[in-house]
């Protein structure tokens, strides 16, 4: 078995740990050229950058982390994760247990070479690094036409270079592409199925796309643009969320390529690439036009597909159409891992993004679309149960005006004898909860969530709108969650009349301010 090889992302000159001995990169193309079984990154704040399992070495303390999400999300973009001490270990096991992620973790005084080959070893097992013996079918669609091989050469590689076996291509040719017929030859071994579909002139993307779309006979279906890539790990990431019916979503990386070619501008000195975005799984903020998901961060279930309607005939924004489209029969999922990049050139003349005018127009082709849509109404409204992810307690948006509950007289001076739920089954509701035990004049009759149903901490857990008539009219309502606005406005749509803000309270326990 050979030695892995490792290499240090050290773009800011912090110190590097004692006894290191592998290469030090400050540019991803460094580490491309690299090719490094596993990259230490000096500082998880800066976010993963390439398709390599990724190591970040945490910094911060967690108070920090639970007052940035921004931060949090670039941290959270790693693989697995070297820490300081077990305040560390202990919020990132927190905060990744409700994902699938296993949270792998270093200590950094047990940072040794053996140590980082037994991490890597558990980190290509658990995060689709390693090949699949089997697997469910995939296809996708990459639209040719206009540019050069090189770019397509690199958006096939990746496509042949998952993980996950079953993987087929349908190109779908709008403009020649000289070499694509060779190019096709080369692949051709490496892919279940490559097929070309010419479409005749004039034509528009979303035609392009909707002609790929009626030809997948796989089990599951994505899109990949061909000037951009997915990292190897992408599809098996995302399929075990897609088989579960969800639209399987994960972050990505911003890759600014030259005007002329795939390579990087000249300049040494500049770095071209940054993490972007790890997206929450919130269907309402989409159909809001809130949130944004590139186009090749997604793989879906192909029963949808029967459902998306017909070709919208619209020369761009046709993927985002694609994706409400799928989001009115399905939920979304995030795998938490950022695996595809996509590439962006320095010039106006192949990105329609720079259009503003364009994409207005098209925006509003689409509102028009889904006007008198009644399934995309209730969603956008919050009808399909989404909350918003908040950033961290203590963040958002406008608070609604409550009264609050900060201290122990607060919970003191609640009425006895009055039905009392307490919307939050997680931290937050546990803090509550402890606070109400203390005063016996308060019994708890249940707790409240937007989704589920059951037992929540010894007490049933319930829905707002199952909620009796009479309850909702006397009873008191505490939110315990950092979804503050989003649940009052539940509450109040489900007809309470009496909410109170329990995060003032909770506050006290998480370190951050008012």
């Amino acid at each position: 078995m050979s030695v892995p090889r490792f290499a240090l992302f050290n773009p800011t000159g912090l110190p590097v740990p004692a006894g290191w001995e592998g290469p030090v990169c400050a540019l991803s193309r460094h580490l491309t050229d690299r090719a490094p079984d596993l990259v230490i990154a000096a500082d998880a704040a800066l976010g993963k950058r390439t398709g390599h399992p990724w190591l970040g070495w945490l910094r911060d303390d967690p108070d920090r982390l639970r007052r940035d999400r921004r931060r949090l999300d670039c941290i959270l973009s790693h693989d697995g994760f070297i820490v300081e001490d077990q305040a560390q270990a202990r919020f990132l096991t927190d905060i990744l247990a409700a994902t699938d992620r296993t949270p792998h973790i270093l200590f950094r005084a047990d940072l040794t070479a053996a140590a980082l080959s037994a991490l890597l070893a558990d980190i290509r097992a658990t995060s689709g690094f390693l090949p699949a013996a089997a697997g469910p079918s995939v296809d996708y669609i990459v639209r040719v036409g206009g540019r050069d091989i090189t770019f397509i050469r690199r958006c096939l590689d990746s496509l042949a270079a998952q993980t996950a076996p079953g993987i087929g291509v349908i190109l779908v040719r709008y403009a020649p592409v000289p070499g694509l017929e060779a190019e096709m030859e080369r692949q051709r071994p490496r892919l279940r199925r490559l097929d070309l579909i010419d479409m005749p002139r004039p034509t528009t993307r979303s035609t392009c796309l909707w002609a790929g779309l009626r030809l997948v006979d796989a089990d599951l279906f994505g899109m990949l643009d061909d000037d951009d890539a997915l990292h190897p790990n992408h599809v098996a990431s995302l399929t075990p969320l897609a088989l579960s019916g969800a639209i399987a979503i994960s972050g990505s990386v911003q890759v600014w390529d030259d005007a002329g070619g795939p390579h990087p501008p000249a300049d040494p000195g500049l770095e071209h690439r940054a993490f972007h975005v790890l997206p929450a799984p919130d269907r309402a903020a989409l159909l809001d036009w809130n949130l944004a998901i590139h186009s090749s961060a997604f793989l879906a279930p192909s029963s949808l597909l029967p459902c998306i309607g017909p070709d919208p005939a619209l020369d761009i924004t046709e993927d985002t159409y694609l994706l409400r489209r799928l989001v009115r029969m399905a939920p979304f999922a995030a795998s938490w891992r950022v695996t595809t990049d996509f590439h962006w050139r320095q010039g106006e003349g192949d990105n329609t993004a720079f259009r503003g005018d364009f994409r207005a127009e098209t925006r509003t082709r689409i509102d028009d679309r889904e006007r008198l849509d009644p399934v995309i109404t209730a969603l956008r409204a919050g009808g399909g149960g989404d909350l918003p992810l908040a950033p961290a307690w203590g963040q958002g948006a406008a608070r609604p005006d409550l009264p609050s509950l900060t201290r122990p007289a607060d919970f003191n001076a609640l009425p006895a004898n009055r039905p009392l739920y307490v919307y939050g089954s997680g931290r937050g509701g546990r803090i509550i909860l402890g606070e109400l035990s203390k005063h016996a004049h308060l019994s708890v009759t249940a707790l409240l969530d937007s989704q589920a149903t059951g037992t929540a901490f010894g007490l049933p857990l319930r829905r707002p709108a199952d909620l009796p008539a009479d309850h909702l009219r006397d009873g008191l309502f505490l939110i315990a969650s950092e979804h503050l606005a989003a649940m009052t406005a539940t509450l109040r749509a489900a007809g309470a009349v009496h909410i109170l803000d329990a995060t003032p309270h909770i506050r006290l326990y998480t370190a951050l301010p008012a």
